[in-house]
């Protein structure tokens, strides 16, 4: 069977989302898709802005076939870790076919170039060098490049969806997955892009209009925002980060900085950082500009204070794939998943009272999923909503 895999977030699922999937899809004249997708916490260091299950639904509906879940120990890492942890779950699977991805550049020989020369060990030294200039490490990284490629290759790590990109092909190569790397351009609707271009728009431009109370349903599906709407009428949407200070000032306060030095993403001293602005800081987006340096851009704080408030540490960050978790099934996600228990070395979990996991690394990654979760329904607006243990009670999505 011939997978079209999609590393995702949906957060939430738009009309680019769609066409991605719709035109590569298309294009390569695949069996099945499989979304790999993160859960309720995501890369930028927030709680996604509606539930895992509410966004698997929205990825079925517009065609995808099987939605899997990204552990939380990688879904909070920095690209690099972020691809890794992804592509490695899909190496594990024995996911046969394409990892398809949006791109501004969408040039894989171009892309791959950079994912060559970021293995040198001349390009370490380069990204070293350029930190202790003093600069951030997406800073280092693009410098680095461009000092040892040509400015016509090297432009690619300008475009933060070109960054993750070029991530899918280190990991491609280190993995040795089954999977070949395939991209679409992103014209419209660019990662971050605020203004409105037709019908597109970025999900981060979304997600702020969500919060001012505007409508974005010309940016979404029809059935993904139905989904969206019945989620927000029933409390359990939009979910806001602002909501996490309590739990977090008490998280770092009580942690204090010997154990802050071992979470996952703190280094050079920054416990004391975190720790001097928790003291004076009474809100999120305080405590984030308390934090911020040129160094240390909100984006990697962000994922640092959400590792601290689950209580992922170094460690953590880096356990292998041990178990692969069902959100969705579609239309042909059975047959996929079928084809998967002959090919995957690793556990694939479709209801979680029923999961039986072997060895330490394999319960510590499914208790920390199982925090996120737990921690993520205490935000929703409506707290009666709120349950503990939610993993348990859920049942993957299934859309005929």
């Amino acid at each position: 069977m011939k997978i079209m895999a999609v590393i995702c977030e949906y957060n939430p699922f738009h009309n680019g989302h769609a066409y991605q999937l719709r035109k590569q899809k298309e294009q390569l004249g695949c069996d099945a898709v499989v979304c790999l997708m993160s859960g309720h916490f995501v890369q930028r260091g927030e709680p996604a802005i509606c539930n895992k299950w509410a966004r698997a639904e929205m990825a079925l509906l517009a065609g995808c076939d099987l939605v899997l879940e990204l552990p939380v120990v990688y879904s909070l890492r920095s690209a690099e870790g972020f691809a890794m942890g992804a592509v490695s779950l899909l190496a594990s699977l024995g996911v046969e076919g394409y990892l398809a991805f949006g791109s501004e550049t969408a040039d894989i020989s171009r892309l791959s170039a950079v994912a060559d020369v970021a293995e040198q060990e001349a390009f370490g030294a380069a990204v070293r060098q350029n930190l202790e200039a003093g600069v951030s490490y997406p800073q280092a990284y693009s410098r680095a490049v461009e000092q040892l490629l040509e400015e016509a290759v090297a432009d690619v790590v300008k475009h933060p969806n070109d960054v993750l990109a070029i991530e899918y092909m280190r990991a491609l190569k280190k993995t040795k997955a089954k999977l070949l790397p395939t991209a679409i351009k992103r014209e419209k609707g660019m990662h971050d892009a605020l203004v409105a271009d037709d019908e597109f728009l970025s999900a981060t431009a979304i997600r702020q209009r969500i919060m001012r109370g505007e409508s974005v349903e010309s940016f979404m599906p029809a059935s993904a925002f139905s989904v969206f709407q019945r989620e927000s009428r029933m409390g359990c949407a939009p979910v806001l980060a602002e909501a996490l200070f309590p739990m977090l000032y008490y998280a770092i306060m009580t942690k204090g900085t010997e154990n802050l030095r071992h979470i996952s993403g703190v280094s050079e001293g920054m416990e004391f950082r975190i720790m001097q602005a928790a003291e004076q800081s009474r809100d999120m987006q305080s405590l984030l500009a308390a934090i911020k340096t040129k160094r240390y851009p909100q984006s990697r704080i962000s994922r640092v204070l959400m590792n601290l408030l689950l209580g992922i540490t170094k460690e953590d960050a880096h356990i292998t794939p041990q178990y692969a978790r069902v959100l969705g099934i579609g239309a042909s996600g059975r047959a996929v998943l079928r084809e998967l228990s002959k090919t995957s070395s690793i556990p694939v979990i479709t209801k979680v009272a029923d999961a039986t996991l072997a060895g330490e690394e394999a319960q510590r990654m499914f208790s920390l999923d199982l925090l996120a979760t737990d921690i993520y329904t205490f935000l929703y607006p409506n707290h009666a909503r709120s349950k503990n243990g939610m993993d348990y009670y859920r049942s993957p999505v299934v859309i005929s």
